[in-house]
């Protein structure tokens, strides 16, 4: 019993404390401070780079728990349900910096036409990349699950890429051109609810490219089996989650 007391803490992890600190700095520049973005980020990155590096190697692997400690919530795996919390948080996050966007929105006096600001083209052209790249991600479980490891390395690798286009719009047309035309975080509140929701957005979709890099390396390794692909299916609940937000931020900035 003693050998076993110390395996379960030996299991221990301190890192997702970690990328919530790192995302609390993050918002705190956001807020106050913007060096403190790049803070942020630098955390969250260490920290998720450590949480692959146990994830390629099964540090945490669930292990099948003896008769007098069994799991309360015997169905659902610990992977799955911490990951279950982390997107409650990450609702809680976005829900109340989009409720707060609506009530200043519609609590102002005037407000820049949204078809006239934002090219509604482009966001059409990523939303459908976004929705996409939630299709691949779809197909390449189902892939795995049958035992296809090449399907699932080519609805991974274009998971990436197309969350790759997604960041390129975004980043290297979209907001350039919006800055250069005078529209700035700093030009007002239109503006900036504009670019910390679609920021922070974009933020974690960088964060699911890093975790879908993770998956592509595991897959090449070999680290998939059709029994064995629990990490493929809670990042692509996550990716999932990350497409999901966007059909909020699409209609609210870009139709209405």
């Amino acid at each position: 019993m003693k050998e076993d007391v110390q395996t379960e803490e030996n299991k221990s992890s301190f890192v997702p404390l970690i990328i919530a600190a790192g995302v609390a700095v993050l918002l705190l520049g956001l807020a106050i401070y913007i060096p403190l973005i790049v803070a942020g980020l630098v955390i969250i990155t260490a920290a998720l780079f450590k949480l692959f590096k146990d994830g390629a190697s099964e540090k945490y692997a669930e292990r099948k728990q003896i008769e007098e400690e069994k799991y309360p919530l015997e169905s659902v795996s610990k992977e799955k349900l911490g990951l279950w919390i982390f997107l409650a948080s990450e609702i809680l996050i976005f829900g109340s910096l989009i409720t707060a966007y609506l009530y200043v929105r519609i609590s102002s006096g005037s407000w820049p036409v949204a078809t006239q600001t934002h090219n509604v083209i482009l966001g059409m052209t990523n939303t459908i990349i976004l929705l996409t790249s939630s299709l691949t991600m779809i197909l390449g479980l189902y892939s795995i699950r049958l035992g296809n490891v090449k399907g699932l390395k080519i609805c991974l690798g274009s998971t990436f890429a197309l969350g790759l286009a997604f960041l390129g719009i975004k980043l290297g047309i979209e907001w350039p051109a919006l800055i250069s035309s005078g529209f700035t975080i700093n030009s007002g509140l239109p503006a900036s609810s504009y670019f910390v929701l679609t920021g922070l957005h974009a933020v974690h979709v960088a964060v699911g490219l890093v975790a879908v890099g993770y998956l592509m390396f595991r897959a090449s390794m070999g680290g998939f089996t059709s029994s064995k692909h629990v990490a493929v299916e809670n990042i692509g609940l996550y990716w999932h989650f990350v497409d999901i937000v966007w059909m909020f931020l699409f209609p609210l900035f870009y139709l209405i």
